[in-house]
């Protein structure tokens, strides 16, 4: 029943409750496919369970002591335990529901057109660019990865910060010639950060799909000669 590396990169990107609630999912779906339980897996079901809320800064395991498997009580305290599980799951899940993932953004289909058209900006600058290939084709991916999370319903803003930080690491010769780029993901970055905060404060709806009209007027990329300089927002 031991984790997978693989099986933790469903934890990132994800408030610490719900990375409990996905990892534990895991573990119980390994116990569930086990024949025949012994006290043994129940045992280190609930070691593992308690390892990954200890890991993850959660204390509501904090209380239940692991029994011994000479224990006769293992079958009992494993059901205690497990409804702990359960009932910290069913909470979670519906605290993040209701409050939305911090860390995604609803945006309207006009904010996700020119996020879009802007992200395709910057692509164009770096196609060109005399970047190393390698360097090149790293930055295109994070681009088309954040692309992808715009046909989402809510936009992860995680792999916006990912071209941030790509970005950031080119250096040297290419810093200058990577300034028109950054003209344009600031643009996409004011578009994210207004609707985020709008969600924090609760203080705008947040746009449903049909939302045919802009809320703000956003600036269209520029479409002749030296459109590198971005228009003011």
């Amino acid at each position: 029943m031991v984790m997978q590396e693989d099986d933790f990169a469903e934890a990132a990107d994800c408030p610490p409750d719900i990375a409990f609630v996905r990892l534990e999912r895991k573990l119980r779906v390994r116990l569930n496919n086990q024949a025949n339980l012994s006290v043994y897996e129940l045992i280190e079901y609930m070691e593992h369970t308690k390892a990954v809320a200890d890991a993850l800064g959660l204390t509501f395991l904090a209380p239940f002591t692991i029994p011994h498997p000479s224990s006769s009580d293992v079958p009992d305290e494993f059901r205690i335990f497990k409804r702990e599980v359960d009932r910290f799951a069913i909470r979670s899940q519906i605290a993040n529901a209701r409050a939305g993932d911090p860390q995604t953004v609803v945006l309207s289909p006009d904010e996700k057109k020119h996020v879009r058209a802007y992200i395709e900006k910057v692509k164009e600058i770096i196609e060109v660019s005399s970047l190393a290939q390698d360097k090149k084709e790293n930055l295109l991916d994070k681009l088309n990865a954040f692309l992808k999370e715009l046909d989402r319903d809510r936009t992860g803003l995680q792999k916006f910060n990912d071209i941030f930080l790509s970005l950031a690491r080119t250096g040297g010769a290419a810093t200058k010639e990577m300034e028109p780029a950054w003209k344009w993901v600031k643009l996409a970055a004011e578009v994210l950060g207004v609707r985020q905060e709008a969600q924090e404060t609760r203080q705008l709806p947040s746009p449903t799909k049909s939302d045919g009209q802009a809320r703000r007027q956003l600036p269209s990329p520029a479409k002749k000669k030296g459109d590198e300089d971005a228009p003011a927002p």
